[in-house]
């Protein structure tokens, strides 16, 4: 039982003004704390930092400001189509052109609405033109289309600047080719440069290695275990092989887990690349083929690149699907182009057997 002196040693009760004061202070810390967040989220949006690759954005005819905005944060030119949209109202700006500019990735709003006010950079067709180059094709087939696209490339002179490039890719180990770090893109070229083919491959090799170092590539070893190189070669097996996006990742992690068993890939496209039959059938002497690309007869990937990857399946490569499939084969179920994905082989070949049946080429 306590006495009435005990009171004494007992913290008074705060006032009611001192407690409003606290709180008050409280919440002005928070609300700072608040506007300092929403300040630097606002910022980042409108400058991100370090302008990112060139690329070719389509401004439609008709196109409206929401418009606009949305295609370049679409396309990766601006952080938020909704901040860009508030700053060009901001400053009074809307009345853009329609047609194809340079633009790069992660653009300041400023830098952005500086090349939209300049106009369209695509001149008359005489005078500039795009080059096109879809994924997933070889060395050699990349060769092909820019003497297809390009009247002005000389093919002794391509072949010499293919061989003997004035740059390498930051990932290429000293004895390779170019194959696999030519990046697929749309490529702006001009009167100046129509006739430049080193400088053009110059452009493919620097794409490729920022959108390498976008997606990560220098973290293949931590996470999945291989050197960024092999990675680039995952990804390049990834891309002949996938016919729907949603494949890609499962296809990644049927080459990882044949290659933590030591068993052989026996990936065809391979060996496509090995006997140089793009779209061939493949008869049993191919698959018994003596060749390093050959993954049937051999163990581990191959020792380059099979094609150009484009940017899902060198994501793909370096973020695969949970899972512990073993096989894989087109099926079309439950859509076309889908490949069907067993652990046992008993079930690869029930699904082969679907393959057969609907002649998709197994």
């Amino acid at each position: 039982m306590s006495t009435d002196g005990d009171w004494d040693w007992l913290p008074r009760r705060t006032s009611t003004l001192t407690r409003a004061v606290i709180l008050l202070g409280l919440l002005g810390v928070v609300m700072l704390i608040a506007t300092l967040l929403i300040k630097g989220w606002i910022d980042s949006r409108l400058d991100p930092s370090g302008e990112g690759p060139e690329l070719v954005v389509n401004i439609p005819q008709g196109a409206s400001v929401n418009d606009i905005a949305r295609i370049l944060e679409d396309e990766g030119v601006v952080a938020n189509s909704t901040v860009f949209r508030y700053y060009l109202r901001y400053k009074d700006a809307g009345d853009f052109q329609a047609g194809e500019y340079v633009l790069n990735k992660n653009m300041a709003v400023w830098h952005a609405k500086d090349a939209l006010l300049a106009g369209p950079a695509l001149g008359p067709a005489e005078d500039a033109f795009r080059v096109v180059l879809p994924e997933g094709l070889s060395l050699a087939q990349i060769r092909q289309e820019l003497l297809a696209q390009v009247a002005a490339f000389d093919a002794g002179d391509l072949a010499q600047a293919m061989a003997f490039p004035p740059v390498r890719s930051d990932y290429q180990p000293a004895e390779s080719t170019l194959e696999g770090v030519l990046f697929p893109d749309t490529y702006l070229l001009d009167g100046a440069t129509a006739d430049d083919e080193a400088a053009l491959i110059v452009r493919l090799v620097e794409q490729f290695d920022s959108v390498a170092a976008e997606v990560g590539l220098d973290s293949a070893p931590d996470a999945v275990g291989v050197s960024p190189y092999e990675a680039v070669i995952v990804a390049s097996l990834i891309e002949k092989e996938a016919l729907i996006d949603e494949d890609r990742a499962k296809i990644a992690r049927v080459v990882y887990n044949r290659l933590g068993l030591g068993m052989p890939l026996q990936i065809d496209a391979a060996v496509r690349y090995a006997v140089d039959k793009p779209s061939e059938a493949l008869t049993l002497a191919d698959l018994a083929v003596d060749n390093p690309y050959n993954v049937y007869t051999r163990t581990g990937l191959p020792p380059g690149p099979i094609a150009a990857a484009g940017r899902a399946s060198l994501e793909a490569a370096l973020n695969p699907d949970d899972g512990s499939w073993l096989f894989y084969v087109r099926t079309d179920d439950p859509t076309p182009g889908a490949h069907t994905f067993s652990t046992t082989f008993e079930d690869h070949q029930a699904a082969v057997a679907i393959c057969r049946e609907r002649r998709l080429g197994c």
